[in-house]
């Protein structure tokens, strides 16, 4: 049997005490209490997610390509403002 390497986009933030990550393409979340955890617990969202489309016959989405890369950006601010809760 054919096995094909699917490669998705996986974002990843701190919230407390916990991680979160989230793959933007699939539309899925998952959740742990350290970075290990949390990219064993979203592969296997990911694996579940997957194999449901896929017995349901639904298409699979396309793999992201490995072109993306993330960064911070700090942006000085004067005066007085509000900041979003």
């Amino acid at each position: 049997m054919q096995k094909t390497l699917l490669e998705y986009t996986v974002m990843i933030r701190k919230e407390g005490k916990d991680y979160i990550a989230h793959v933007p393409s699939l539309g899925i979340s998952d959740f742990g209490s350290t970075l290990a955890k949390v990219q064993k617990n979203i592969k296997n969202a990911i694996i579940c997610h997957l194999e449901g489309l896929k017995k349901t016959g639904e298409e699979i989405p396309t793999p992201d390509s490995n072109n993306y890369y993330v960064s911070h950006v700090s942006i000085p601010m004067t005066g007085n403002f509000h900041l979003a809760i």
